[in-house]
């Protein structure tokens, strides 16, 4: 016998969803309102097949029904017949389509029992006993979809007319903007334009000039679409075929005829998985940027740009590796501000600080972009390396680099500021290079030439090959 909910009593003005719960189990029908009430839905029960069939052919049909499988008279197999025949269709007016959406909520959940439940025009399944949550989540994402549709796009890939029209119109009712196609060919055409707007390709198997397994194959290959929901629509159920179906890289299958709630379920499922794998890409690219910009702070100066002194003690290791490797050269010089600190006194720490951002832009113009790299030591010294870099190469570079910093005054606050450096420079042959060699050994030759360019009157370069002690 039907019991209506005492607390909503159904009318065409009620603002709640309604649910017409069947099971012929009356401790069933109170776990599955105890499970639904507490979402927001009116309960409906019926304990049987023919009085859901009443149900829902009131005045005011149910937005959802939930049907068990083995009910005495008629089951539930037979009831869901019996909705979407075209008698009680018609009689379902108020629904799009004519269509209640329908759940099993059965303990026979097998393939088999599933197909079944399929070519009836069930929605979804669910198992009993059901977790706590699960059957709400179902009854939820059915009638309370989140958009996933908004700003979609699915392109349908059909021969039969009638068929393209049938499947484009279904999603164009769920708010999915669609892209039609004759054939494969056609619509590997249309993807290839519209690669960054499709979102799902739905597509039939068999079809003239390209199949459906073939167009998967292109897209997942040659376009490098390996997270693109793709759905196959099939007349031919057969295991072999499938078997082939997937091993083109299609995501999911469909067995004609089938029906819309069965179609939207599984382009849903797709939809959200690929919008996950999507949002799971851009988290993981975000991280990537967020740990490359922390990489970068960690060995970069964060006054001048250049690198900072916890960089220069690992690769300048890993230069002098590289130039035993190749048997090239390396160069490395040793520069000091001179008199920065009457800079300071003179002009302020602000001017001092503009000072120092600007000799490392115009070491930059001078040396050689993509190979040498300059940084920080600390002060107003910096360390400038020159990989594969002959000693006298060394010493003309870096002459025209103290001819550049003295020609060319340091402007703040419009006030020039003139300014010199000293540099020591060496260099170290490959044959140099013992197991045992220490970076300290030839930053510490370099600093030598420093000290005696400052010695011998500032604003000059000193330097000779590093020599073994």
């Amino acid at each position: 016998m039907m019991t209506e909910t005492k607390n909503h009593p159904p009318n065409s003005s009620s603002p709640f969803l309604q649910v017409l719960v069947v099971d012929d189990s009356a401790a069933m029908r109170m776990a599955i309102r105890e499970e639904l009430e507490p979402g927001g839905y009116e309960i409906i029960e019926a304990a049987n097949g023919l009085d859901a069939l009443v149900s829902a052919c009131t005045d005011r049909p149910p937005d959802l029904i939930t049907l068990d499988v083995e009910m005495p008279g008629l089951n539930g197999w037979e009831t869901c017949k019996k909705l979407r025949s075209p008698h009680y269709a018609d009689r379902i007016s108020r629904h799009r389509n004519s269509r209640i959406p329908v759940i099993f909520v059965t303990g026979q959940n097998t393939m088999s029992e599933r197909k079944k439940g399929f070519s009836a025009g069930a929605a979804d399944f669910i198992t009993k006993p059901f977790a706590e949550g699960e059957l709400l989540e179902t009854v939820d994402r059915i009638l309370k979809p989140v958009a996933l549709s908004q700003g979609m796009t699915a392109l349908v890939v059909e021969d039969n007319v009638v068929a393209r029209q049938i499947v484009a119109d279904i999603l164009i009712q769920e708010g999915l903007q669609v892209i039609e196609a004759k054939d494969g060919q056609e619509g590997y055409a249309l993807f290839s334009s519209h690669a960054d707007d499709i979102n799902v390709v739905i597509t039939d198997l068999f079809m003239p000039n390209m199949n459906g397994d073939a167009l998967s194959k292109k897209i997942r290959k040659e376009l490098n679409r390996s997270d693109l929901p793709i759905i196959c629509l099939t007349a031919t159920p057969d295991q072999s075929e499938l078997l082939n179906v997937f091993n083109a890289g299609v995501s999911d299958y469909l067995v004609k005829p089938f029906a819309k709630e069965e179609l939207l379920a599984r382009i849903t499922v797709h939809l959200e998985r690929y919008r996950l794998s999507r949002q799971l890409k851009e988290k993981i690219n975000d991280l990537k940027i967020s740990n490359e910009k922390i990489r970068k702070l960690s060995i970069t100066d964060p006054l001048t740009g250049c690198y900072n002194r916890n960089y220069l003690s690992r690769q300048l290791a890993k230069e002098i590796t590289r130039t035993q490797r190749y048997q090239t050269p390396i160069s490395l010089v040793l520069t000091d501000i001179d008199f920065f600190k009457k800079v300071n006194d003179t002009f302020g720490h602000s001017a001092g600080d503009t000072v120092l951002v600007e000799f490392v832009n115009t070491i930059h113009r001078v040396i050689r972009k993509d190979l040498d790299w300059v940084t920080r030591y600390g002060g107003e010294e910096f360390v400038i390396v020159l990989p594969e870099t002959a000693y006298d190469q060394a010493c003309q570079c870096t002459e025209r680099l103290r001819k550049k910093i003295a020609d060319t005054p340091v402007t703040h606050d419009e006030v020039p500021i003139s300014i010199t450096a000293s540099f020591g420079v060496t260099c170290l042959d490959p044959a140099q290079i013992t197991d045992d060699f220490s970076t300290d050994r030839l930053i510490d030759t370099a600093d030598h030439f420093l000290y005696q360019a400052k010695e011998n009157g500032r604003n000059r370069v000193e330097g000779s090959p590093f020599k073994p002690a």
